[in-house]
């Protein structure tokens, strides 16, 4: 049978039919064009679970009869005895409300002490007419909810990090105080963006992806004012005001609460269901969780390349390396001008040399960058260090990583930054595209110690010397 002819024969909704197939009941044969195909034992299985469904019998109840573990006559019996206790019961409501009338009560004088104490009841503790149908339902998935909640604020992280990375040129550094601002920065967003998201969407990314609803009580989406109420009482009792250690301990007290089946404070008053609890919600957010860290390495890597790309003028170049210098240094010690030239701009000490070599910019007839060198010529200095390593990274990056077809994946593999670390003080020639790398090396007087020249023992003042080219040719 199809689907259509299924209603018709059995009297049962479509959605009876879908809703009885997923919970797993049967599972019907695919035609050719894809199409549901009923057997006559799926006709006789529905068949069953209409007459069972309609005595009461709970679907748990029938599943375990239908696999052998619970036999019917038993089943029966159960319900049997539950449908007379809930005649019991409606006999004694219908004798209580019949009291009340006969005593003409109002509902402004009514004593209902009187009839909840005087009038036996037939059930023991909760009957038919349990006050647990007034409950709010309890989601006792702590797990889930703790990570849809990271996931969150992972997400606002990311947000934040491509903001101060990208916008603002900062790069924070580490440290206690810095892993403060950034969660505090993380928190605050939730509270201003969870209540909007829940009070029109209905759902935050973390949420939605495991399925989990926050709901009022009639069943609709929490005012805004409801919902920030909800999302301050998350930040102040469940991330205990994201007070480092104690934050731990309201996790953990949350965690408890939430796995006892206890209504947290927050949930108050307020409905939290859950769909499903189907695998595929955490593979989803496996890969949630994989994408963001993705584009948090992808921010990283796409605020270290240069803001002007392809043939650069020489302002353009001066402003590729300015920007890098401060935003990898996070310093505004020194800015270099239009010429090239590095000027301090405070009391800066340099222990060995001059202090960083200047950009010699050769440009073409139209104006534009075709090579940069870095060079150096130092005599009688009796320690020379490898200061210079950084700034020819610094001109490759507004240079090199420039004028060539680079993302910043594609600058990352392509090594050039650890071949300048590498080369140290030694001769050697790298290809960065259309843009031909080379450094060459004369040194007396000195002999090599890691990453530092020492003056020979022997050698004078006037035998030590140090010369190094650093140049960047685009290649025509």
């Amino acid at each position: 049978m199809t689907i259509k002819e299924l209603e018709t024969t059995l009297g049962m909704t479509r959605a009876n039919i879908r809703f009885y197939e997923q919970e797993g009941f049967f599972t019907p044969a695919r035609g050719g064009n894809n199409y549901r195909i009923y057997s006559e034992e799926d006709v006789e299985t529905l068949r069953k679970l209409k007459l069972l469904r309609q005595l009461g019998l709970p679907l748990d109840t029938i599943r375990k009869v239908q696999r052998g573990e619970l036999g019917l006559d038993t089943a029966l019996a159960m319900q049997q005895r539950t449908l007379e206790e809930q005649r019991a019961e409606l006999e004694w409501a219908g004798r209580v409300c019949a009291s009340m009338r006969s005593d003409q009560v109002e509902y402004a004088t009514l004593d209902a002490q009187k009839y909840l104490t005087v009038l036996d009841r037939p059930a023991e503790g909760e009957g038919y007419f349990s006050l647990n149908r007034d409950s709010t339902p309890m989601v006792a998935y702590p797990w889930r909810r703790f990570f849809a909640r990271w996931l969150d604020l992972y997400l606002y992280s990311v947000l934040w990090s491509a903001f101060e990375l990208l916008v603002l040129r900062f790069n924070p550094p580490g440290g206690l105080f810095f892993t403060l601002l950034g969660s505090y920065l993380n928190y605050g967003t939730m509270l201003v963006v969870e209540p909007l998201l829940l009070s029109t969407w209905g759902y935050t990314p973390g949420k939605w992806l495991f399925g989990l609803q926050v709901r009022d009580t009639r069943g609709g989406k929490l005012t805004w004012s409801d919902a920030l109420a909800r999302t301050w009482g998350v930040f102040a009792r469940g991330e205990g005001f994201g007070i480092p250690i104690y934050n731990l301990y309201r996790n953990y007290k949350s965690y408890r609460a939430c796995a006892d089946c206890e209504t947290l404070p927050w949930e108050e008053e307020r409905g939290y269901a859950i769909k499903d609890v189907k695998a595929r919600r955490c593979w989803g957010f496996v890969g949630a969780a994989a994408v963001l860290f993705g584009l948090t390495v992808l921010t990283a890597g796409q605020a270290q390349m240069p803001r002007h790309r392809g043939m650069l003028t020489a302002e353009q170049y001066v402003a590729n390396v300015n920007d890098l210098y401060h935003y990898l240094t996070q310093s505004s010690d020194r800015v270099m001008d239009e010429n090239g030239c590095w000027e301090e701009k405070g009391n800066v000490i340099h222990l060995f040399g001059d202090g960083s070599p200047d950009h010699q910019l050769t440009l073409n007839e139209d104006g534009k960058v075709v090579a940069v060198t870095l060079s150096r010529d130092v005599m009688g200095e009796q320690v020379i260090g490898t200061d210079d390593t950084f700034d020819k990274q610094l001109a490759a990056l507004s240079f090199a990583a420039a004028v060539g077809d680079y993302n910043c994946i594609s600058w990352l593999n392509s090594g050039v930054l650890t071949a300048i670390s590498e080369g140290g003080f030694g001769d050697y020639t790298l290809q960065a595209g259309d843009v031909t790398i080379t450094q060459t090396v004369h040194q007396e007087g000195y002999h090599g110690v890691n990453d530092w020249l020492f003056a020979d023992s022997n050698a004078t003042t006037g035998q030590l010397r140090y010369q190094m080219e650093f140049t960047m040719t685009l290649q025509a």
